[in-house]
């Protein structure tokens, strides 16, 4: 049997919810991620989280609207953008994901409660035609709900391996056949860590002082050292 891998050429959803998400009450995750709101014309309409991605920056979703202290957006135009925040005491390790990781999605729920889902990392990769980047996303089928866009994609160290953008699917019966995708309980999508290495490291370029802030070191054989492979999605 062939194996086919198919990329999604399908518009994603980044409001409501593809599953039952739990609160997290114990504060485990919640040095990981932050809320983000509006600015003006509609300040505090719209709410999202954010990853702090160093001393001075963190990263989030761009298709937040009116989202302030944005330093800088996607290259390519990707759901992405680095926003001025400085870190209150340490920030999170990176690293990419595993294929067949398990993960946990965090971020906000629309109640301003930390929220979080279970699910792991398939190969499949994710594209957004109306998004025009050309850039793969990542899949795992945890549940997300509104608010968790730009929140932290938790793997089983502890380190953020991308960030949640939104779903495409809620139900098994909604998942695309010829896929890699069988036993999936739902398709939620993220910024996988490759992307916005890509775009740090673009970002960097563009500052125009000798101290420039320093990214997050990443851990490169972790997913060997669990058994698994790294996910194949190549950033261009």
């Amino acid at each position: 049997m062939i194996k086919i891998t198919v990329i999604l050429l399908v518009a994603l959803s980044t409001v409501g919810c593809n599953g039952f998400v739990k609160p997290d009450l114990s504060g485990e995750y919640n040095d990981s991620y932050f809320v983000v709101f509006s600015g003006f014309p509609a300040p505090f309409l719209y709410t999202a989280s954010a990853v702090q991605w160093n001393d001075d920056y963190a990263v989030t979703t761009r298709h937040t609207p009116f989202l302030p202290d944005i330093a800088y957006s996607c290259s390519t135009g990707c759901d992405l953008a680095f926003i001025k925040h400085k870190a209150d005491g340490s920030y999170p390790s990176w690293r990419a994901p595993c294929l067949g990781e398990e993960i946990t999605a965090v971020g906000v729920s629309p109640y301003m409660m930390t929220t979080t889902g279970k699910g792991k990392v398939y190969q499949t990769p994710f594209l957004n035609v109306k998004e025009n980047s050309g850039d793969l996303y990542g899949i795992h089928d945890a549940p997300v709900i509104k608010g968790m866009s730009g929140g932290p994609v938790i793997g089983v160290d502890g380190s953020v391996v991308g960030i949640n953008e939104g779903y495409y699917s809620v139900t098994p019966h909604d998942i695309p056949a010829q896929t890699d995708l069988r036993g999936a309980e739902r398709v939620s999508i993220f910024v996988p860590y490759s992307i916005i290495a890509r775009e740090w490291r673009l970002f960097q370029a563009q500052l125009n002082h000798d101290t420039r802030p320093i990214g997050p070191t990443p851990k490169t054989d972790f997913c060997p050292e669990l058994g698994l492979k790294p996910l194949n999605i190549k950033a261009k």
